[in-house]
């Protein structure tokens, strides 16, 4: 925005200084009269400047009138307001400052007090002159507000630069009040949950469970890291007990990833999915279930009637998007074009602002930004009104992506080219004959946008997003049934091989038509309606190009796509809640094998893990493809065969080469360490008594863990495992082994002798006079829910006692809570397992070993054994009370 447009700000500093000023003036403006009426004129002013008789009666009834005109041009200036783009709340406050009327207010009523001091009370000739300077700043400031206020009127583009300044700031403002009140509301989760993009890629993620928002039309307020720890822990490999002498066998764990779906301060919708979790096989009916209660209970909601930022926002600009929409209706496309603009910019400004000022991730980021689209969204549904209104919405959507790469935000070219997608769907869907030569404008445009970028600095970024914008059209015309504009959309992708002048964009179109292959290919073995059974369009979505071409379009796919979340594609019609295995990475497997049966050239080398394993992948899917085999199949089997054994047959060699690190192992005991010093566990709240334990049968006193991992994770050369995932395995160890100790613990409390509570107990006022004295001693286990539920219709008196014990939140209790004597209940003992192949972990009760004796694998794994001598028995005087759920 250039400065000569640019309107001064009006925040509530500006608005204090000015009646700072105006009473200021009005008392000093109030000695000079007094001390000139009492104590005479000065000479000069009796010499000069003495005024006719009834001189500052003229003055104050000229000023009057002066004021009533002013406050008239600001009533009409008002009735101005009522039409868009002003009858938004934020700009009618920066239309006023912007011409000055909180001065010629305030000076003005500041003058009249003056003048009515000197006329009634205090007269003189002083005073008449005081009252004059008065009025000539009453006069100066009514001229400028004028002057400024034609203008404005007169000149639109200067009245949208001020709307758009104004709702960009405040709607900045509200974002960075957001970010500071919601700043720890995710406090401790970057190091459990995974990155969406990760997740997409993982060739290890085959099973989703989809865990739903708890309460739909509620705004989240934070999301509880202990909870999300549990639920992580509940699909980790568990401690078991086991006799010293005895060895169990090791279990494979492969690291379950838990993505993030809702952010705090923003409301949740029928349907919306909260959370996925992301693991390698189904999960139990029966652990997926307290995996989704978990998951769900993790997250604290706002009380009912809370409002969001965005529906703040919402609020200030209905009146703008209803004038987009009615002069849509009506024909006055200039109108619509003038207040779509100045809606367009405010996203962009807010986006742009938000990513200037605001802490945010680039997922929060993406969220929060799609909020503020959601008024574009809405505003885009009358693209099937007519012909010329596509038109208008089409261009405003070519505008925005256009401009949006200098923003540098990846983000918010995706939501500016997901206006085309959307015009896209609705016209395919709703749109009537006369919308014919819509879907070819739209993938011209797209077209257009993905080679010739005007961004010098981010050249790929509209290219690269354009070609999978692109991809996403067939999609839909695939998903609305219209093949014949799926074939369109598809020969444009494909002809971006031609017009790619720099070549830089076809890896990317060869990956997307990988996708697009796969996905008729889910769709016909899934006997998808959506099917179009059309040979030339499967012609036309095979890629061509030798084998390092489809390989690196591969490449591009695993490494994770921009714009298109084709990895979703599949789920957009499952259940919330339900754990299903995802088909379209086979199909993809497929549809790749079709594409270097096509091509030849030379096979990239089996450099790693990861593309020897690719090599296999596709080698098992030969005869399923071929039924039968050919000269191509033989020749590329072959070649796969070749680079397959070459692998193995260096294998023995590479992990000779790679031993296990001890500094990888010593990390992974420090990680321990550090996990469980920072976590409050039940056995810290008890004395550990070796003397007390007895005879008790040491081989019955184990808790274990025994579980197989990648080898990667102990190796330094390679492609190792980063100290990220060294910390993420050791707080899967030390969740499992303090969820079973709190078990154990939790069951012989169970088992003790105690008293029962609930609200109406008898009880209650002993307990209240035991806690009174002893409160320091008592130790209050609940549910990760927190104490609040557990102690709901209890007596005041007993609660705020409750407050001065010490909490301990576990899972081994679903629900109620338990209150003991930590003296007197239990007794316990831990120690590390003294065994041939532990070492103890320092500052901890737990011995580790890494041994590198899988031998039934491949050498590609390591097997961790973990062992803690745990024993626990009754106290000699328990005092237990178990709360109830209160009703």
């Amino acid at each position: 925005m250039s400065e000569k447009h640019r309107a001064p700000p009006a925040p509530a500093e500006v608005r204090r200084r000015e009646v700072i000023i105006s009473v200021g003036g009005v008392l000093v403006a109030a000695v000079l009269i007094g001390v000139a009426h009492y104590a005479g004129d000065p000479l000069w002013v009796r010499q000069h400047l003495r005024p006719t008789a009834g001189s500052d009666v003229a003055i104050w009834q000229v000023q009057t009138t002066f004021l009533s005109v002013g406050f008239a041009g600001l009533a009409i200036a008002a009735q101005l307001f009522a039409e868009a783009p002003l009858a938004i709340g934020a700009s009618r406050g920066r239309v006023l400052a912007y011409i000055g009327a909180g001065w010629f207010v305030g000076v003005g009523l500041a003058a009249n007090i003056v003048m009515a001091l000197e006329a009634i009370w205090l007269p003189s000739a002083t005073g008449v002159v005081v009252a004059f300077a008065w009025f000539v700043a009453t006069a100066v400031l009514l001229l400028v507000s004028t002057s400024r206020l034609t203008r404005l009127f007169g000149q639109p583009s200067r009245l949208d630069e001020v709307v758009r300044s104004s709702l960009v700031e405040t709607l900045s403002d509200r974002l960075d009040l957001m970010a500071h009140r919601y700043a720890g509301a995710t406090k401790g989760l970057d190091e459990l949950l995974s990155p969406d993009s990760i997740v997409r890629t993982s060739p290890e993620s085959v099973s989703t469970l989809e865990v739903p928002v708890p309460d739909a039309g509620r705004v989240v307020k934070g999301i509880r890291a202990k909870v999300v720890r549990q639920a992580i822990a509940s699909l980790g490999i568990p401690a078991r007990h086991r006799r010293s002498d005895v060895r169990s066998n090791a279990e494979e764990y492969v690291p379950p990833r838990i993505v993030l779906d809702v952010y705090p301060g923003e409301r949740t919708r029928l349907g919306d999915t909260a959370f996925r979790v992301i693991t390698a096989s189904p999960v139990e009916a029966a652990t997926a279930g307290r995996i989704v209660r978990l998951l769900q209970s993790s997250i604290e909601l706002e009380p009912p009637g809370a409002v969001t930022p965005y529906e703040e926002t919402e609020h200030e600009i209905a009146t703008l998007k209803d004038a987009i929409g009615t002069n849509l209706r009506s024909g006055a496309l200039a109108t619509a074009e003038r207040a779509l603009d100045v809606l367009g910019h405010v996203v962009r400004g807010v986006w742009v602002a938000q990513s200037d000022h605001i802490e945010l991730s680039r997922k929060e980021s993406s969220i929060r930004g799609s909020g503020l689209s959601r008024s574009l969204r809405e505003v885009e549904q009358d693209v099937v009104l007519s012909p010329q209104v596509a038109h208008v919405l089409i261009d405003a959507a070519t505008v925005r992506a256009l401009e949006a790469p200098a923003t540098g935000s990846s983000e918010y070219v995706d939501e500016c080219l997901r206006s085309f997608t959307r015009q896209w769907s609705d016209i395919l869907r709703q749109g009537g004959p006369e919308f014919d030569g819509m879907p070819r404008r739209i993938v011209t445009r797209i077209r257009d946008l993905a080679v010739k970028s005007p961004a010098a600095d981010e050249p790929d970024l509209l290219r690269s997003h354009g070609v999978w914008a692109m991809v996403e059209l067939v999609k839909l015309a695939l998903d609305a049934e219209r093949p014949e504009d799926a074939t369109v959309a598809a020969d444009e992708l494909r002809r971006l091989f031609a017009v790619d002048e720099e070549g830089s964009a076809r890896t990317e179109v060869r990956a997307g038509l990988l996708v697009l292959s796969a996905w008729l290919r889910y769709l016909a073995d899934t006997k998808d309606h959506r099917y179009p059974a059309d040979p030339g369009l499967e012609t036309t979505l095979l890629p061509d190009g030798s084998w390092r071409d489809i390989f690196a379009a591969r490449d591009v796919i695993d490494r994770g796509t921009p714009f298109s979340r084709w990895d979703s594609w599949e789920t957009e019609s499952r259940v919330t809640g339900s754990t299903e295995v995802s088909r379209l990475p086979g199909f993809l497997d497929r549809a790749q094998l079709s594409a270097l049966l096509g091509a030849s050239g030379a096979l990239p080398d089996a450099a790693d893990d990861e593309t020897a394993s690719e090599y296999e992948r596709l080698l098992r899917l030969i005869p399923d493809a071929t039924h039968a085999t050919g000269a191509e199949e033989g020749h590329l089997k072959q070649r796969l065969e070749e680079e397959i054994g070459e692998w193995d047959a260096g294998e023995p060699e590479r992990l000779a080469r790679q031993p296990l690190s001890s500094a990888r192992i010593e990390a992974l005991a420090v990680g321990l360490r550090r996990v469980l010093d920072e976590r409050e566990r039940l056995l810290d709240a008890l004395s550990d008594r070796p003397e007390a334990q007895g005879a008790a049968d040491e081989s019955e006193q184990i808790l274990g863990m025994n579980f197989r991992v990648a080898r990667h994770y102990f190796v330094d050369a390679g492609v190792s495992h980063s100290v990220d995932d060294i910390e993420s395995l050791a707080r899967m160890i030390a969740s499992a082994f303090t969820e079973a100790e709190d078990r154990q613990l939790v069951t012989a409390l169970a088992a003790a002798e105690g008293t029962r509570l609930d609200p109406s107990a008898s009880s209650l006022p002993a307990v209240v006079e035991i806690l009174r004295a002893e409160a320091e001693h008592f130790v209050l286990l609940t549910a990760h829910d927190g104490l609040g539920e557990a102690v709901r219709g209890y007596p005041a008196a007993f609660t705020e006692e409750l407050d001065r014990v010490r909490l301990i939140e576990t899972g081994a209790i679903e629900e109620g809570a338990i209150l003991f004597d930590r003296r007197t209940t239990l007794r316990c003992h831990r120690g590390p397992e003294q065994r041939d192949g532990l070492s103890p972990v320092e500052g901890t009760s737990l011995a580790l070993g890494v041994h590198d004796d899988v031998r039934d694998l491949d050498g590609s794994q390591v097997r961790v054994e973990l062992g803690e001598r745990f024993s626990v028995w009754p106290g000699e005087a328990p005092r237990v009370f178990r709360l109830e759920r209160g009703r």
